[in-house]
């Protein structure tokens, strides 16, 4: 329990020292590993809040990185609007995968109190840059439309016995790709012992 508290108290003063309103919520979990509860704040936010009831999956991708040390996860929310509820789907650095239903309520008091698993380390100390990217779609969703917009006719014409690229081809290739609406960053230092 103190080592939580400390650990929440360097996470705090570091974020303070840089400016940043809200800190990440660092907390060190049996066998080594890193998790992080993310500010509520960024569920909050006004352009998040739209792009979540917009009715494609929001995805939230997570990074840590200390040199070598590398870890990562992913928060898939999807606002159901017939039955009100999120959807969520959390995959944790080791493929751990836990999909759950939650009220607006529900999902904000999960969001900010349970961690994320992001990596797991031997190391005593580490020094995170951790990165929260905020996605339009989920990878199912765009590999959807890629396959849709594929099939949809004019994918490429044939030219002397080669296939050259058709202006459907070109549209998949430019446009149905996921990039970030918002990103956050920390600096964190973690001691594990």
């Amino acid at each position: 329990m103190v080592r939580r508290c400390l650990l929440a108290a360097l996470v705090l003063a570091a974020s303070l020292a840089r400016g940043q309103e809200q800190p990440l919520g660092v907390s060190v979990l049996p066998g080594g590993t890193i998790g992080v509860a993310l500010p509520l704040s960024i569920l909050q936010r006004s352009d998040v809040r739209k792009q979540l009831g917009g009715g494609l999956t929001t995805t939230f991708l997570i990074t840590a990185r200390d040199g070598d040390t590398k870890g990562g996860a992913r928060i898939e929310v999807r606002y159901d609007l017939w039955d009100e509820v999120y959807y969520v789907r959390r995959i944790e650095f080791d493929a751990r995968q836990e999909r759950q239903r939650f009220t607006a309520e529900q999902l904000e008091r999960w969001w900010r109190t349970t961690p994320v698993r992001l990596l797991a380390t031997t190391q005593d100390a580490l020094r995170l840059q951790v990165e929260l990217s905020v996605l339009p779609f989920s990878a199912a969703e765009e590999e959807d439309a890629r396959q849709w917009l594929s099939k949809s006719g004019g994918v490429g014409s044939a030219s002397h016995g080669a296939r050259s690229p058709g202006l459907v081809d070109v549209l998949i290739g430019t446009t149905i790709q996921a990039r970030p609406l918002l990103t956050f960053k920390w600096a964190v230092e973690v001691r594990l012992r």
